[in-house]
């Protein structure tokens, strides 16, 4: 009898180990006959032409791959987010694409930002803001205000002047787009320092932070994804921006609560349009000082 009982604990004791190394081991994925064949056209070879601002993107090595392919499979993994991000482009990109091309800039820099921020204004961990994703000493260099009442990073069509400015500017230091995208990443002072120091003057020729050295390929990875997205079976609408107009202010407003009042609408709804007054007053600095501020019609 002794015996019996000391087989059965042991017999109970492997089947409950074996149990557990099962959950522990298991594969989790959920498997998707869809999902899978998707991401199996997906990683069958790299576009035959990839250009990022006229300039040939090249894939020279396994990581250049992996970089490009991870951004996409990012991307395409979760529909939901996918779509919301098709969606929030249709509507911007025209929009940011104008300014891009009153600056005589190659078009391709409008996919920075969707790389940049999904056309999300929310701050990152390293304090950056905005579309474009500046940091306040940046933002302010590139003639933005920043402070406690103005944080024009949260203007989209603001930033996206300022955004031109800085790609502009450092266009005439690096004369590549694709180290003028590196630089947007690493920062000016950064990639000169490190071309100096490694005796490079090309972005595939540099060795880069990880961050850095993947940012191309989060690029292209949205400019394929918004220009080819029947490829990874997405679509593109267009979508009705809603109705508003422009009120200028040339003059200081002490209380956001009253302007709102006169202007029919509630102080929630006028910083939902203008997310950029992040104050209760806007105090102009400058006696020759106007401000644009968007007014729902109803």
């Amino acid at each position: 009898m002794k015996y019996k009982v000391q087989v059965f604990l042991v017999l109970a004791g492997l089947i409950l180990i074996g149990y557990v190394a099962f959950v522990l081991f298991k594969d989790t994925s959920d498997f998707s006959l869809e999902y899978q064949d998707r991401h199996q056209r997906l990683i069958t070879k790299v576009p035959d032409s990839v250009e990022f601002a006229g300039e040939k993107v090249h894939f020279k090595t396994i990581d250049s791959y992996q970089h490009f392919y991870r951004e996409l499979k990012l991307n395409t993994k979760n529909n939901s987010s996918t779509r919301l991000l098709m969606r929030d482009a249709a509507i911007w990109l025209p929009q940011i694409e104008w300014i891009i091309k009153k600056y005589k800039l190659p078009k391709d820099i409008q996919y920075i930002a969707m790389a940049e921020s999904r056309f999300q204004n929310d701050a990152s961990q390293k304090g950056a803001v905005g579309f474009w994703q500046f940091k306040t000493a940046t933002a302010r260099e590139m003639k933005l205000r920043v402070d406690e009442e103005v944080d024009q990073r949260l203007d989209p069509l603001l930033s996206t002047h300022a955004a031109c400015r800085f790609f502009r500017q450092n266009y005439k230091i690096f004369k590549s787009w694709t180290l003028v995208a590196a630089a947007y990443n690493r920062g000016t002072n950064g990639i000169q320092r490190d071309m100096k120091r490694q005796h490079a003057h090309s972005y595939y020729d540099l060795a880069l932070n990880l961050e850095t050295e993947r940012y191309l390929y989060k690029v292209i990875s949205m400019k394929d994804l918004y220009e080819n997205p029947k490829k990874y079976k997405l679509k593109r609408h267009a979508y009705r921006i809603p109705s508003y107009k422009y009120v200028t202010v040339d003059k200081s407003i002490s209380d956001l609560n009253v302007f709102a009042q006169q202007q029919g609408m509630t102080k929630d709804e006028l910083k939902y349009m203008n997310p950029w007054l992040v104050g209760n007053s806007l105090t102009l600095q400058k006696p020759t000082e106007k401000y644009r501020i968007a007014i729902g019609v109803k």
